[in-house]
């Protein structure tokens, strides 16, 4: 099966679709690699799967998949977090020295710490920690990357500085999914009662009037579900117009709770569900 990965290989993407990989060795997955999230989605064939970068620890959310997943029709099939630090690399023997250095847009917030000590250096955006490297080993002097950690073991620059992440624990939350819209109907399945689940989606009020979000919220409250993560997103309507993405879990014991209380919300708001699966 081919799975559709943000590449190239050596990223921490492809590290989390091992993992997957790992877990599931009868699907025989091929990992499929691109340069943007838009490729990646794009390139999900119908009978493969996608995975993305949904959370990172200290960054927060990813907000170029949240907007994919905000219209896209998706399910999702479960999720996979795997550690991430990072090394930093450079052609200089001293960090004063380094008039530029390449970091991947995710990377940046998560090396904060690091780059505040860089004042004179001009920061370069890319796509991926591994593009970082490779704009790095093609590079002139004074160019400089933070990279993966695990890509410095065998690196040869004359100035390397491992772990620069602002802690040391930090990781990445993926997601793995199916081109096909998620249903609003509980699937059939034989958990076990207290194997515990996920229900990501994304509810839009047709208002904006006050105490709309407290409504919603009200609606998982007195279900007893736990309401897990929630994020704002403009709807792109209009101003002041938002639609929330929303994470539930519970335990396969409150399935039935969870579809009857998602189908009274529908009644009332537009609600996206993005799938339901075990954790």
């Amino acid at each position: 099966m081919k799975l559709s990965v943000l590449g190239p290989a050596g990223t921490f993407t492809d590290a989390a679709s091992q993992v997957f990989s790992a877990r599931h060795p009868e699907l025989n997955i091929a990992p499929d690699y691109h340069p943007t999230f838009d490729l990646v989605y794009n390139s999900v064939a119908p009978d493969g799967l996608g995975l993305l970068p949904l959370e990172n620890q200290l960054d927060g959310f990813v907000l170029a998949t949240l907007q994919r997943l905000q219209s896209a029709d998706v399910t999702e099939l479960g999720e996979v977090t795997v550690p991430v630090n990072f090394g930093l690399a450079a052609r200089v023997d001293d960090m004063a020295k380094i008039k530029r250095i390449f970091v991947q847009f995710k990377t940046e917030g998560q090396c904060q710490n690091l780059l505040a000590n860089l004042p004179q250096a001009e920061i370069i955006t890319t796509s991926s920690n591994m593009t970082s490297l490779e704009k790095l080993q093609a590079g002139d002097t004074g160019d400089a990357a933070i990279v993966p950690q695990s890509q410095m073991a065998a690196l040869d620059f004359p100035l390397l500085q491992d772990n620069v992440a602002d802690q040391d624990d930090n990781a990445t939350r993926f997601i793995i999914f199916k081109k096909e819209p998620a249903s609003l109907t509980a699937p059939d399945g034989t958990e076990a009662p207290t194997t515990a689940f996920k229900f990501p989606m994304f509810v839009t009020p047709p208002t904006e009037q006050p105490g709309v979000l407290r409504e919603i919220l009200t609606h998982l409250a007195d279900a007893g579900l736990n309401l897990v993560t929630i994020m704002s997103l403009p709807t792109r309507q209009k101003i002041g117009i938002y639609s929330f993405y929303i994470e539930v879990s519970g335990t396969f014991a409150q399935k039935a709770l969870l579809f009857e209380t998602i189908g009274q919300m529908a009644a009332a708001y537009t609600v996206h569900p993005l799938g339901f699966y075990a954790l």
